[in-house]
């Protein structure tokens, strides 16, 4: 029934496709260990309690680790339908379409890490927010208690998962100044951010158009600037995503200081840069993935190219082009044709599986 299956060492592999290049840009995804990332291993159980230990029905599942996988991209969640903002009950709608349709919340970290688990024949999205506006996560007073507001992005979240169990809680929140608006509510949001199993990413300090730059200083201040005010309230608490403002470059020159740099003391490094994009994201196991220039999709409406659901539509016609999980991460299983496709150089420890 099932097609003879290859399992390649990763080393093998690696001195097979010695002469194939990566971008120059790719920097190696650095797997050092940070006190949140115990806390993340923990957020992923309800996924790995269901993964495939052994050989699965691949005829049935077609798993391909090397598919495209979307990176979605939210700003304001708010009362009106307009361009940058969505309803709660159409950002509701979303979740609920993904559910239906097979996909599951991943972490962007765990994407730039390889760590993707999830369930056999499902598919990974990563949810993010730019901006940090009040309608993302916002508290209201409720019988002299501040409680978080279910029609926020971060109570949406929490409810569509109890909702629709395995669904996943994960999104990157790529912050400014001042993070969702409530100052005297910031320390406990963020904390409580991290023990949903979300995550903070970087969106500059003052959020202005970074191809505007023309110092390394203020590009430095943009940037470990934020990196300073998140840690004044999560000491240990490292920031390595970047989302670009207004998606717009910084001058090349500059743009090795949008990767990594200092600011009075405080160092950063972004291991993946977000772009405002329209198209999905190879899988960080194709030998085309660049992390520090990842695509997004707007998630706002669902007629023109380069929204959420036109790509959902795509994939439905071309299910052989979307990540299709095997549903073990010590493997990377596809089709055995795409195997020149792979590059592994980043994720050591990593088997290749073909079928």
């Amino acid at each position: 029934m099932y097609k003879k299956l290859f399992v390649i060492i990763l080393s093998v592999f690696i001195l097979l496709s010695a002469c194939t290049t990566t971008p120059a840009n790719n920097e190696e995804v650095n797997n050092d260990e940070t006190p949140q990332e115990q806390k993340e291993g923990e957020r992923d159980k309800e996924y790995k309690d269901q993964l495939v230990d052994d050989e699965i029905d691949f005829e049935k599942i077609r798993p391909n680790e090397l598919g495209k996988i979307m990176v979605l991209m939210y700003h304001q969640i708010g009362p009106e339908e307009k361009e940058w903002i969505r309803t709660p009950d159409n950002f509701r709608r979303d979740l609920q379409t993904l559910y239906d349709h097979g996909y599951r919340l991943v972490s962007l970290r765990d994407v730039l890490k390889g760590e993707i688990s999830v369930p056999a024949g499902l598919t990974p999205v990563v949810i993010t927010f730019d901006d940090g506006t009040e309608g993302q996560f916002r508290y209201i007073e409720k019988g002299g208690e501040w409680v978080i507001d279910p029609d926020s992005a971060v109570g949406i979240l929490l409810e569509m998962n109890e909702k629709n169990p395995g669904l996943g809680t994960a999104a990157t929140f790529f912050v400014n100044t001042n993070p969702f608006r409530q100052p005297e509510h910031t320390k406990r949001k963020l904390e409580e951010l991290i023990q949903f199993g979300m995550d903070i990413g970087n969106h500059t300090l003052t959020h202005p158009n970074l191809s505007q730059i023309t110092t390394p200083e203020e590009m430095e201040r943009q940037m470990g600037g934020l990196v300073k005010e998140i840690q004044s309230y999560l000491p240990d608490y490292q920031i390595d995503t970047l989302a670009l403002p207004f998606g717009a470059h910084p001058k090349e020159e500059l743009y090795p200081y949008a990767i990594k740099g200092q600011y009075q003391g405080t160092e950063y490094h972004h291991k993946g840069i977000l772009l405002v994009g329209s198209h999905p994201s190879h899988s960080p196991f194709h030998k085309d993935f660049n992390p520090l220039r990842i695509p997004r999709i707007r998630g706002e409406d669902l007629i023109e190219y380069g929204y959420l659901y036109y790509w959902l539509e795509y994939f439905e016609k071309n299910p052989h082009l979307r990540y299709i999980s095997d549903g073990d991460p010590r493997y990377v299983t596809i089709p055995e044709e795409l195997l020149n496709e792979v590059d592994l150089s980043n994720f050591q420890g990593k088997k290749i599986r073909t079928y």
